[in-house]
């Protein structure tokens, strides 16, 4: 009589979880990416563009474009062409400042305010603040507008 063996899986739990470790470690966006992506959310502001103009000339979603600027999806290379075009910079302008980040981030840097400078600009808020201010003509009234502020924020430290 013919029977029919079974040959078993030796490792079946190793082979389900090494599929996940390398789809995860693959996939897995990290601090590259979401310098990449800060950086593409400051382009974006300086241009004056919303997340839903850039989707359209991209041709893809507001939310990838929103998760891309979070550092929550990797970019791929051909997709950072597009964008680098879209935004007239040269791909590289998407890694400049990346070695700085990286040096402050070490435990023996002290905190540099400036440092944060890209991401501060990044905000909506920061920029209409930047171009209020540098529109003022009158550079009196924009020095006085830096020691009300310099004020207010010495009475909010109180």
């Amino acid at each position: 009589m013919a029977t029919s063996k079974q040959i078993p899986d030796r490792h079946p739990a190793a082979s389900r979880n090494q599929g996940k470790r390398l789809r995860r470690s693959s996939k897995k966006p990290n601090h590259v990416d979401q310098h990449v992506g800060t950086r593409l959310r400051l382009r974006r502001n300086l241009l004056d563009l919303s997340q839903d103009d850039l989707a359209r000339r991209l041709g893809v979603t507001a939310q990838l474009i929103q998760k891309y600027e979070a550092g929550e999806t990797r970019i791929s290379a051909s997709r950072l062409y597009e964008i680098a075009n879209q935004l007239a910079v040269p791909i590289a302008w998407f890694f400049d400042e990346i070695d700085a980040k990286a040096r402050a981030a070490a435990p023996e840097a002290s905190h540099d305010p400036t440092a944060d400078f890209s991401e501060l600009v990044t905000k909506r808020e920061s920029r209409q603040l930047l171009e209020l201010y540098f529109g003022i003509s009158d550079e009196r009234i924009r020095r006085k507008m830096l020691q009300m502020a310099e004020l207010l924020r010495s009475r909010g430290d109180e």
